[in-house]
């Protein structure tokens, strides 16, 4: 068979088992790295009950600008709210798994906050508020930068990202790292699963997928862990987690918040992005992140605009992670809300050119092609593993710790061998295509904006590098959460933001979940 073929047969073998296990939504893949309340014990412990039952009551549906203002009122500290998250953590995550590691100095962090405030110092209108980074993002010591991997285990960066860098300058706390499709999807096909950090489950069922790869980013959103996340996308890593787990997400346009010190997949296309309750508070964080002013985000109402709904592919949408049995109410919620919102609605069909027909399945070959030259190439400079093949030799010799789901994309990946030169052609060639689908789509429907469902139309909008956006549609019948999905054109971030702002208002569809201790 060879050492190759036998490699492979031991991954699919492994695949098997961990399926055999459970693994992934629903399953009991468990955290190998248990969390360190250590430095938050006493003071969590000293907490009184009272104001504990109160900043419950206060923090329960506030909204990222309103933390703000009950900061600058003196209604809360940064350490009370950082405090209340912490409990939240401590009393719901080991159910979740949306938390990988805690920052040790988050208490530290935010009595510096709160102290500047007092001496009228303040960063910003989110100083104070603590937020969660998906954990392929750098982060100084002494926080590990893991990607959720076995073989990244120890791995601590000497400098933060700089998106991080911006967060901090802005004063938000950062809380901890987030749980995530390990390697940001590079290993296995389940999501939310990692050698690190087990399984994240959705807190509206056990059975519901959290989406992938930034799923524990939009678990810790929807549950209340964190005033607002951090996640990365290469190809709905942002707006599936998001949308599953009812709460907002961008997918801003490529290029727009840096990447610097992130874990790649695919470098082409790879976007880091902010994930809340709402629409203003994702554009509040945004703007930390890119270093801009924070503002107020425009009413610009969509009275007026032109809508292009791809209904077709909402109503075909193949059952894959969610339930698309009821996609024709989810389709009605959409048209009311767009009509509620003074919104001129057409419906929109993709228009792919003859020489483009296939395109979508160019895509695979791209996300292997990253998964050699990019995510390996950072997995060799910051561990003693330096092909795909050693990291799937490094995890078969602990195959239940380190590949809980398995390794089908290192498998696939190993198997193909794509070039350097070879896997940028195809990502350039990819690009061009999706650019090319998504201008005529426009183009033809004569429409500033077009509205789909969850990521149903991810590889097309990330590929090209347009911005996205999912606002919560609501529950299901089955009682899965889902999210109207608006795309934009390139580098009109600001307006499709406030295209779903409107929308937002419009409808009011977030449904937060139940949590049971």
């Amino acid at each position: 068979m060879g050492r190759l073929g036998t490699l492979l047969a031991l991954a699919r073998s492994a695949i098997v088992a961990a399926a055999i296990r459970g693994a992934g939504p629903g399953g009991r893949a468990a955290r190998s790295r248990p969390l360190d309340f250590a430095p938050f014990a006493t003071a969590l412990d000293a907490m009184d009950g009272g104001r504990r039952a109160e900043l419950a009551d206060l923090l329960g549906s506030a909204s990222l600008a309103e933390l703000g203002v009950l900061l600058a009122a003196g209604s809360l500290t940064s350490v009370e709210l950082t405090l209340h998250y912490l409990g939240r953590i401590r009393r719901f995550d080991d159910e979740l798994g949306a938390i990988i590691e805690l920052n040790p100095q988050a208490l530290a962090e935010a009595e510096a906050a709160d102290q500047r405030r007092a001496a009228g110092r303040q960063l910003g209108a989110l100083d104070g508020i603590p937020v969660a980074l998906k954990d392929n993002i750098e982060t100084a010591p002494p926080l590990h930068t893991t990607a959720g991997a076995a073989a990244l285990a120890n791995n601590v960066t000497e400098a933060d990202a700089a998106i991080v860098s911006a967060l901090r300058a802005a004063g938000l706390v950062v809380l901890g790292k987030t749980n995530l499709s390990e390697l940001a999807g590079a290993s296995c096909k389940v999501p939310g699963v990692s050698a690190l950090g087990g399984a994240t489950r959705n807190p509206y069922g056990a059975t519901f997928s959290p989406g992938g790869s930034s799923s524990g980013s939009a678990v810790a959103v929807a549950a209340g862990l964190c005033a607002a996340s951090v996640g990365t996308e290469t190809s709905g890593s942002l707006i599936a987690p998001a949308a599953f787990n009812g709460v907002v997400a961008l997918k801003p346009s490529f290029g727009l918040v840096g990447d610097a010190g992130i874990i790649p997949l695919v470098r082409f296309q790879d976007c880091v992005g902010p994930m809340a309750t709402s629409v203003p508070g994702v554009a509040l964080l945004l703007a930390a992140m890119t270093g801009t002013t924070v503002a107020e985000l425009p009413t610009l109402a969509l009275d007026g605009v032109h809508v292009g709904v791809l209904a077709a592919d909402i109503l075909s949408q193949p059952r894959d992670l969610e339930d698309p049995r009821d996609n024709a109410a989810m389709l009605a919620r959409i048209t009311d809300g767009l009509s509620a919102s003074g919104a001129n609605t057409v419906e929109a069909e993709l228009v792919v050119r003859p020489e483009l027909a296939g395109y979508e399945g160019h895509y695979f070959k791209v996300v292997l092609g990253g998964v050699t030259n990019d995510t390996l190439g950072y997995v060799a400079e910051h561990s003693q593993l330096k092909t795909v093949a050693e990291l799937m030799v490094f995890n078969l010799a602990e195959p239940k710790t380190r590949m809980p789901c398995g390794q089908f994309y290192l498998a696939a990946a190993n198997l193909l061998q794509i070039s350097a030169e070879a896997y940028e052609v195809a990502a350039l060639a990819h690009r061009d295509a999706t650019q090319a689908v998504l201008a005529d789509t426009f183009a033809a429907a004569g429409v500033q904006v077009l509205v789909s469902l969850t990521n149903l139309h991810s590889a097309l909008y990330a590929g090209a590098g347009y911005p996205a956006i999912t606002v919560p549609l609501g529950l299901r019948a089955n009682g899965m959460p889902t999210g109207a999905t608006f795309i934009g054109r390139p580098g009109r971030d600001a307006q499709l933001l406030a295209f779903a702002a409107a929308f937002e208002r419009a409808t009011r569809l977030r449904v937060p979940p139940v949590l049971a201790d």
